[in-house]
């Protein structure tokens, strides 16, 4: 096994951690949702998922992460006033979020990580 499987091989390993940690926030936010650095919290969470899924071959996770990141960004990065509430947002991001943690969470139970 090369550098680059070992790479793959424990980042496959630490999907699940991943998803646990997704949807640990997730509840918090759900519970907490004025408390914007959790949102924050979330936000990085999906960006390095983002980034680092497509780079390790998880591209099915990489594409479920991107427009949460994006749609988190664009809300973080807005004005106060013509942010959507945040109440609107997480209702919008229920579904995306259920998804990433569901891809995470097969993904993990895989064997070997997907071919690059």
């Amino acid at each position: 096994m090369d550098k680059l499987d070992e790479l793959r091989l424990r980042y496959l390993r630490s999907l699940p951690q991943k998803c646990d940690d997704i949807r640990a926030q997730w509840d918090l936010l759900r519970q907490r949702p004025h408390e914007q650095a959790l949102l924050v919290e979330l936000h990085q969470q999906v960006h390095r998922l983002s980034g680092s899924a497509p780079a390790y071959g998880f591209d099915d996770i990489g594409a479920l992460a991107r427009p949460l990141d994006q749609r988190l960004s664009e809300w973080l990065r807005a004005e106060v006033g013509e942010r959507d509430a945040v109440s609107d947002l997480i209702g919008t991001l229920a579904v995306p979020v259920a998804a990433l943690a569901q891809a995470l969470r097969l993904a993990g139970e895989a064997e070997a990580p997907p071919p690059v």
